[in-house]
């Protein structure tokens, strides 16, 4: 690996403006560019280590990083999380949320592993990049997922991540209230046209709505729903039996959970956040993607 092209690179991944073209051509260089990466944190210059730990995280390679390194990574992940607050900005449009008091059963429910304390920034940035494939075992590729599960909000916690995609359709909703006594799924596509939200407590959903599903609700309403006929556009015969106006994925969860779009600085958080795997014994280094802090 020419060390001259590392020496140019790097300090392009310290500007906003240009990291992100940075870290595509560090990714085209790849993991040749590891051995020099690691030789620069040990040896220098000074001026780019930081930028070589950022280089390093993006290739997938944080548990190649020396015994010192990944030890100053914990203790400065424990610095922040102590003034860790909510962030003002887009979530991710899917997530779950139970109640905060049994929000441990989320681990075992999703058969989450290798959790790390996470703040805010680590754990978004986290499901960017949520997804990595290893040779396994046995030769064959095993892909990994990354899941967030965030401080509590109001009484709950989301997780967020591709271990909860899809999850009121597979059972692993239903499976994850059998743990946390309940698990609320929302789901929204970008275009803020197709919403999803499903709820179930004991072990079984006991209401669902989505877009395009046909019927677009399941089982009955619950007390709080709005009837149909409060809708403005209400004409006999034109909804379901069992439908009502409660088919915004976002206004659901603000009104029953906590919605995540209006979580800003001034909303209460305790405790702090958690990110983990869906393999065992591989940890958070092979994740390509540099984590925020």
């Amino acid at each position: 690996m020419d060390m001259e092209i590392l020496t140019t690179l790097l300090p392009r991944l310290g500007d906003r403006q240009g990291v992100w073209r940075a870290e595509r051509e560090l990714t085209a260089i790849g993991r040749a560019a590891v051995p020099e990466l690691l030789a620069i944190r040990r040896e220098g210059p000074g001026h780019l280590r930081r930028h070589a730990l950022h280089a390093l995280a993006v290739l997938g390679a944080g548990d190649e990083l020396s015994v010192r390194d990944q030890a100053a990574l914990r203790r400065l992940v424990g610095v922040k999380l102590l003034a860790d607050r909510p962030l003002d900005e887009h979530c991710p449009f899917i997530w779950m949320a139970v109640p905060a008091a049994t929000y441990e059963g989320v681990f075992t429910a999703l058969d989450l592993h290798d959790r790390i304390p996470a703040t805010m920034a680590m754990g978004m940035s986290g499901v960017e990049h949520a997804e990595v494939t290893l040779a396994g075992q046995d030769g064959e590729e095993v892909t990994a997922y990354r899941a967030f599960v965030t401080p509590e909000f109001s009484g709950w916690r989301m997780v967020f991540g591709p271990p909860v995609w899809g999850c009121a359709d597979n059972g692993l909703l239903a499976r994850v209230s059998e743990h946390c006594g309940q698990a609320h799924y929302y789901a929204r596509d970008s275009y803020d046209d197709a919403h999803a939200w499903a709820i179930a407590e004991e072990g079984r959903v006991i209401r669902s709505h989505s877009t395009y599903d046909e019927p677009r609700w399941t089982h009955e309403p619950l007390p709080w729903e709005e009837p149909q006929t409060a809708d403005p556009l209400w004409e006999p015969g034109m909804y379901e039996p069992n439908a009502s106006c409660e088919w915004n994925a976002n206004e659901v969860a603000d009104r029953v959970t906590v919605d995540p779009e209006r979580i800003n600085e001034d909303t209460p958080m305790t405790g702090h956040g958690w990110l983990a795997v869906t393999v065992p014994g591989i940890g958070h280094g092979p994740f390509p993607g540099a984590l925020s802090i």
